[in-house]
């Protein structure tokens, strides 16, 4: 797959509708003593005002309840079901820093003109796919044992013909993460887009050696699925402060986790 900039903006526009259309508001809020109608439990539920499509084209969210492949998921251990699953290899690299706050949550854009790229397979045979875009949640969406992390930040791949993957890391308290702070000292208070002038970022460093993969899907509405999910085993490590930080622009911006339905999740040995 060739990385020109009219293929890159075509994924772009795949993955974030939200920020081309008007779409239905809605929240990570969870009903409590008050129905929350716009919250997560009701994504499915959200009508679109605008539409005059016939039911249930009406309802674009409808996926997020009726679906039997949704992220994220429980990651029960330890994992017998090993498999000999593909090699994930990533050649990221530092591009200007172009940071959104969509209300939802912190996002970085990836470049259009020369984005990072994810290759999954072995040398004979591989698929290609091309980085979007990645954000951060808190806490993290995927749990282990029912136990949460602080964050997860997910890298978010797609390519011309539609595919999607996405490798999800979680974060856990440790050493200050130098890239991480250029996102939050340039992340916009509100709703905005910021291009700092002079500040790249680098993803790389991610260890793909071992991960949990499963079929799933996106963790916003219209939590489309068909998504291959790549969980890492590793996780990187950001400092309180830094945890504290982000926060500070959103918390609990996380899906709850959905029925697994049958599905199996393979850890790669």
């Amino acid at each position: 797959m060739k990385n020109n900039k009219k293929t890159t903006i075509a994924l772009m526009a795949l993955i974030t509708p939200h920020s081309v259309f008007a779409d239905p508001h809605w929240t990570y809020e969870i009903d409590g003593d008050t129905a929350v109608f716009d919250g997560q439990n009701h994504w499915a539920e959200i009508i679109d005002p605008t539409s005059t499509a016939p039911v249930p084209l009406n309802y674009p969210y409808v996926e997020c309840g009726i679906g039997q492949k949704q992220s994220p998921i429980n990651i029960s251990t330890p994992l017998t079901n090993q498999a000999k699953l593909n090699d994930i290899t990533l050649n990221y690299h530092a591009n200007p820093l172009v940071v959104e706050n969509n209300g939802h949550t912190i996002k970085v854009n990836e470049s259009i003109t020369s984005p990072g790229t994810m290759y999954i397979g072995n040398i004979l045979s591989y698929d290609e796919y091309t980085l979007l875009q990645y954000h951060i949640h808190s806490p993290s969406e995927h749990t282990v044992n029912g136990v949460s992390y602080p964050m997860e930040i997910h890298f978010v791949h797609g390519t011309p013909d539609g595919k999607l993957a996405v490798i999800g890391v979680v974060v856990q308290p440790g050493t200050h993460n130098n890239e991480l702070q250029k996102i939050l000292d340039n992340a916009p208070a509100s709703v905005a887009t910021n291009s700092p002038e002079n500040v790249f970022i680098d993803p790389r460093g991610l260890d793909t050696r071992n991960y949990v993969s499963y079929a799933g899907s996106l963790t916003t509405p219209p939590c489309t699925e068909g998504v291959n999910w790549y969980v890492l085993t590793t996780p990187i490590e950001a400092s309180g402060a830094q945890i504290t930080s982000f926060q500070s622009f959103f918390t609990d911006n996380a899906r709850q986790t959905q029925n697994l339905n049958g599905r199996v999740a393979n850890l790669k040995k």
